[in-house]
Order: C-alpha cells, then structure tokens, then sequence
C-alpha cells in the first residue's frame, strides 16, 4: 500500500506538479521533494511563471530553465529576466508594456514559434495631445504569428492616453489570414479599423470590441460575425437600424454583450422596448443564442412614469427593466439585465 507521497509512480508526481505554476511548486514541494529542480528539468514538465518578483529571481530562477517555461504572466516591469529568453512560450501575458513593436520584431527564436495567446497592456508614452496609431501597427505584427490562437489588446493603467486605432490595417501581399480565433480588444478602436481586421479573421469566434460610431460616415456600417459564438460589444452612437443588423449578422451566436447608447431612438421603432420583439429578433436571426446581458441607453420623448410602469412589466418576462439614468447632466433612459434562454432536448435536437 502506498503510504507517502514519495512511493507514489513519478508519472503521476509529475502530473500532479503540471498543475502548479512555479512560485508553487517551490513552495509547497521544494521541502517534500529535495530533487524537486532536477526532477523539473528531467522530467520536461511545463513552467507556468505568473511574476517575476524578488522570489523568483533569487530563489526559482537559478533552478530552472527558461526554454521549459511554458506560459508566462509579468504584472510589472523591469522584466527580469528578459522576456526574449523565454522561446518555449505558448502564453505570454505584459503589463505596463512601453514598446511593444520592438516586442514582435522577429529574431532568430523570437517570437516563440509556438506562441498561442499573446496579451498586452501597452503604456503609451506620448503626449495626451499626440495622437498614435500604435495599437493598429501592434494588431497588424500579431496578425501574422502563425499559431496564435488567442490576442488582447489593453491599455495600462499607466498610459498617458487612449491607445487608439484608427487605420486600416496593412498586411504584405502574401498574407491571407490569421489563425486567430479569440479577439480582446479594450482600446478605442474605429469602424474602419474593425472591417479592416475582420477581413482576415476567418475562424474568429469570441470578439470583444469597443467604438463610437458618433461621426462616423452617415452609411451604415455592416456587421459580419457569421462564425462568431461569443460577442461583447461596446458602441457609442448606435442607430437602431444597425441595432437590428447586429443579430442579423450573428446566427451561430451563442451568448452577447452588449453595452451601447442610441443617437436617435425613433417613436415608430418603440417596439424594442416590447418583449415580444425581443424574442421574436432572436428566434429570428440568433436561434442559438442562450444568454444576452445588455445596458442600453437611449432618450424617450413624450413618456410618462406609468408608460415606463408598463414597459417594464412586459420586459419582466427577459428580466429586464428599464430606469431613469442622469449620468453627466443628460438625462435619459437605460434599459439593462441578463436573460437566459433554456431549451428542450427538441430545440437542441
């Protein structure tokens, strides 16, 4: 019978070290297991790093080799050691990031040739006043990582500015498309900018995505999410045509969220405020949908607070409710909740 953890198969005590990233390891197993770093390094089991603090450095870092690091999250900086020893990656999370185009120049084992999730939270140091095209020339050099699966795109909470993207994207003649799959992106980005990088998103399927449609051209701008399952969404400007197009554009989506605010909320499209347009529109366009969470906001003229009383009585039925919202001086309405669609084995069938 097995008595201690050290009688156990070394199959499993390496299986069982995989799920602790290294500040763990060397903390609850440098004790138990006195060949703990020669085991790591035999045995070729994946390093998780999640900081590179003064622990790290002295008491980890010299144990270790970094080429067996397998995912790799630095909270701040100085990034000790360099982030280009790291070739093994296959998930690299950077905050505080102050040139990241230096970051995805290609060297000789850089980027990591199997690199599947890149996130970046860019500090942009130029002047509040200057504007920069950073966060576009940034999207374009992770467009063209081969194996990656997985992009965000963040702004520090040390930047100067919003890191704004505001080009079209441009990509050399032999490129087709990205592999990526997962799409984050929580800086301003504009319209163009997003047609732009749905171009060569084939096999996207999460999108997150931020913009203003405020002066934007007076076309309508088209949505394209045919393959997309999960979407989150925040639009400023947004006309209720477009609001419609939205699900019409989505029909494998799974669940949405969407926070927006209306330039112009028409008397004739009041029929949004009714439950059973709501359902009839994902019935419609996204009969897969199974969780909408939204915040809304918009102007009522001409509304009174039993209108209102009635409203949201009707929308009880999708958990939704609509209250008086004065934020920044401007009075107006926000509609907000979360509704969940469950289905019968024949709707899944």
């Amino acid at each position: 019978m097995v008595t201690t953890f050290q009688e156990l198969c070394i199959d499993i005590i390496v299986e069982i070290l995989s799920y602790f990233n290294v500040h763990e390891l060397f903390y609850s197993f440098c004790l138990l297991i006195p060949c703990l770093p020669k085991l790591l390094v035999n045995a070729r089991v994946r390093l998780h790093v999640r900081s590179n603090n003064s622990y790290f450095i002295r008491w980890i870092l010299p144990h270790i080799q970094l080429t067996q690091v397998y995912s790799l999250n630095v909270p701040a900086r100085p990034y000790n050691p360099s982030i280009f020893e790291f070739t093994g990656l296959r998930s690299l999370v950077l905050y505080d990031v102050d040139n990241p185009l230096l970051l995805l120049e290609s060297s000789n084992n850089w980027p990591p040739y199997y690199l599947e999730h890149l996130s970046l939270h860019i500090r942009n140091q130029d002047t509040p006043s200057t504007s920069s095209n950073i966060g576009t020339r940034v999207l374009e050099r992770a467009f063209q990582l081969r194996r990656l699966k997985r992009f965000e795109l963040h702004e520090s909470k040390s930047s100067l500015k919003m890191v704004a993207m505001y080009d079209q994207l441009i990509f050399p003649s032999a490129f087709q498309s990205s592999t990526i799959k997962c799409l984050i992106i929580t800086v301003y980005c504009n319209w163009t900018t997003l047609q732009s990088m749905l171009n060569y998103l084939p096999d996207l399927r999460h999108f997150r995505f931020r913009s203003s449609l405020n002066y934007f051209e007076t076309r309508s701008p088209q949505f394209c999410f045919s393959l997309i399952r999960t979407l989150n969404l925040r639009l400023d400007g947004l006309q209720t045509d477009n609001f419609v197009s939205l699900f019409r554009s989505a029909p494998v989506l799974r669940q949405l969220r969407l926070q927006c605010s209306f330039t112009l909320f028409k008397q004739c499209q009041m029929n949004l405020l009714k439950s059973d347009a709501w359902i009839q529109l994902m019935d419609t366009y996204t009969p897969h949908l199974k969780v909408i969470e939204i915040d809304l906001q918009f102007r009522l003229n001409n509304v009174n607070g039993k209108t209102i009383e009635m409203i949201n009585d009707d929308l009880k039925i999708l958990n939704l409710k609509i209250n008086s919202d004065s934020n920044n001086g401007n009075h107006c309405w926000k509609m907000a909740g979360i509704f969940r669609r469950f289905y019968s084995k024949e709707n899944l069938n």
